[in-house]
């Protein structure tokens, strides 16, 4: 793993936000000065592939998320938080054919609300 990729999967694995590029940008930054956007999204991609952070797509753009396994996440309609939800078994959704000829292969949920922070708000 080069000394850029290991940066971004740091800033990655040690978040709990689910941060987008631009987040992980700005946290390699404090770390390694000269990194630029295109290489925080040239090693998150190698990451993705090499299978240890994966992409959720959400309203707002990408974020990423240390998490592996099914799972399922909240994203707040206030604040554009993403956090995960655990204990909820989607894995029964693989495999099963919807119509003739499909298969699910992979499993991507997003609840969508207002979190608990800014509910305390109003």
């Amino acid at each position: 793993m080069s000394k850029q990729r290991n940066v971004v999967y740091s800033a990655v694995i040690n978040s709990s936000d689910h941060p987008t590029a631009d987040m992980v940008l700005a946290r390699c930054k404090e770390v390694m000065p000269s990194i630029n956007l295109a290489t925080v999204y040239r090693n998150l991609n190698a990451l993705i592939k090499d299978g240890v952070i994966q992409k959720v797509m959400v309203d707002g753009g990408d974020r990423f998320d240390k998490t592996l396994g099914t799972h399922a996440h909240f994203q707040c309609k206030v604040c554009n938080s993403v956090v995960d939800i655990e204990g909820v078994d989607l894995s029964c959704l693989k495999g099963i054919g919807f119509e003739t000829n499909n298969r699910v292969d992979e499993v991507d949920v997003t609840l969508k609300g207002v979190c608990h922070n800014c509910l305390n708000l109003n």
